[in-house]
């Protein structure tokens, strides 16, 4: 082979080259001249049509455009507050977080028994020697029914789903005069997690319950019988959530048995306090609709039970539920709908029913302020915002105020009920038991509520705080309220 052998000449691009590239070239103009008018009215979209201030499936407030200061502006604040309106208002919200919803439900874990297990719940251990430990810690720590659930919390949602921050929580419980508010959900510290069951044809969540000793709600309604002696009758109405009756034997490792728990510190309260059983209660009720199957709350129905229960403990008149009209409330969607992010969760939507006393336009009810400043009368039941979302708000429009019902029994026993939000659907079945009846939440009073029960002549006095309350951060509010 020769040294100065040529080199070939390079090849010219053939015919079918050049077609090639043109055909590239045209794809491409095309998609710009598709894309750039999709961005664009995307931005007017986004610009102009009215944007959400309120997200009914979420269960909250959407963010606010923020007012304009300079030390907002050059610390940075300002504009990222303005990011995060325009994030968090999307407009037409709650439609694409249920299409979101739809496609992560095709994620996660799913089993064969149509089971989803939302956060990373851990597995719990029901026996004495758990109970000794979490009283042992709860003595040490003076912080019961924290350091044992550390199991996941809600969902990840920008409200409900992340564990509380201690020196957070501290702070608020500080501007609120030492109660402690977790964002309206007394659930989160005792959660271990959340799962969507497929029960007799219906999606269903369920809160796992990762158990407590319940120390500061002993100690706080020992000290209020210390406080008032025998002239005050006070009884203790622990009722579980929907996971003691309807958890599937697979995942009963995950979850404390919330009567074992609730019955071992009733055990513990002075022998004066009348413990309501309301969990055995409604036990004997499991195949009818006491607990909602989208909501962290029971049923109407299952309150009209565990009020029952209570009216026998009292020894007072109880109507029948017959005697009642029926009130439905159709397509109902709670939170845990909206905790789960689960797409068959969200459309299985249910009825809501609840029930009028027969006497109730012979009764008035009147509201004050958390400080006890009467703000007029109104109705006990009552519509607030959507009712398919907020059917549960019915009772008195929700938490934040102080309630008093005079009716038309006389027989001089005046009851208080001290609540979380499960103790909201409890009055309206007793305004044929008692003569008066007060509403307080413990997370939403500013008085010393001794002097209060002293001052109002109250003669029956009522917790009812579902269990994860009665283990959590809400229960050290009994003692502030005690002692404020």
């Amino acid at each position: 082979m020769e040294n100065n052998q040529r080199r070939r000449p390079p090849r010219k691009k053939g015919f079918n080259y050049m077609k090639k590239k043109n055909v590239e070239y045209g794809f491409s103009v095309i998609s710009l001249m598709i894309m750039i008018p999709v961005f664009f009215l995307t931005a007017l979209f986004l610009i102009f049509i009215p944007r959400s201030e309120k997200s009914n499936i979420e269960k909250r407030n959407l963010a606010k455009f923020p007012s304009f200061s300079f030390q907002d502006y050059f610390s940075g604040k300002y504009t990222s507050q303005i990011t995060e309106y325009y994030d968090d208002t999307v407009p037409n919200r709650d439609y694409f977080k249920n299409m979101g919803y739809a496609f992560k439900s095709i994620f996660g874990i799913h089993t064969e028994e149509e089971v989803k297990i939302v956060g990373k719940p851990v597995a719990v251990v029901n026996d004495d020697s758990k109970k000794t430990n979490e009283t042992s810690n709860a003595d040490n720590s003076g912080n019961e029914g924290k350091a044992e659930n550390s199991a996941a919390q809600k969902p990840d949602t920008k409200t409900e789903s992340k564990p509380a921050d201690t020196k957070e929580e501290s702070s608020k419980a500080e501007e609120n005069g030492g109660k402690v508010n977790t964002e309206k959900d007394e659930y989160k510290e005792a959660s271990n997690g959340l799962i969507v069951v497929k029960h007799e044809g219906h999606y269903r969540g369920l809160e796992l319950f990762g158990g407590g000793t319940g120390n500061a709600y002993v100690e706080a309604l020992n000290n209020f019988h210390n406080d008032l002696g025998d002239k005050v009758k006070i009884y203790s109405m622990t009722p579980s959530t929907a996971s003691e009756y309807y958890l599937p034997d697979a995942y009963s490792a995950y979850n404390v048995s919330q009567k074992e728990t609730v019955d071992d510190f009733a055990s513990r309260l002075d022998k004066s306090i009348s413990y309501v059983d309301a969990i055995s209660a409604l036990g004997n009720h499991t195949n009818e609709e006491i607990y909602l199957r989208t909501d962290h709350h029971w049923t109407p129905l299952g309150a009209y039970y565990a009020a029952q229960t209570f009216a026998q403990a009292a020894g007072v008149d109880f109507k029948d539920i017959s005697t009642y009209k029926k009130v439905d409330i159709e397509g109902f969607s709670g939170t845990l709908a909206a905790w789960a992010e689960d797409a068959n969760l969200t459309a299985d939507t249910e009825t809501f029913s609840y029930y009028i006393p027969s006497n109730y336009e012979k009764c008035t009810t009147y509201y004050y302020d958390t400080a006890c400043v009467d703000t007029g009368t109104g109705n006990f039941f009552c519509s607030v915002g959507s009712p398919e979302y907020n059917a549960y708000l019915t009772f008195m429009g929700g938490d934040e105020q102080v309630v008093k019902v005079k009716t038309d029994v006389k027989n001089g026993r005046k009851l208080m009920i001290v609540k979380d939000s499960y103790g909201n659907a409890l009055p309206g079945y007793l305004f044929g038991s008692f003569e008066e009846i007060y509403v307080v939440d413990m997370r939403y009073f500013d008085n010393n509520l001794v002097q209060y029960i002293k001052n109002e002549g109250v003669t029956d006095l009522l917790f009812a705080m579902v269990s994860f309350s009665a283990v959590g951060g809400n229960a050290d509010n009994l003692e502030v309220l005690r002692t404020q």
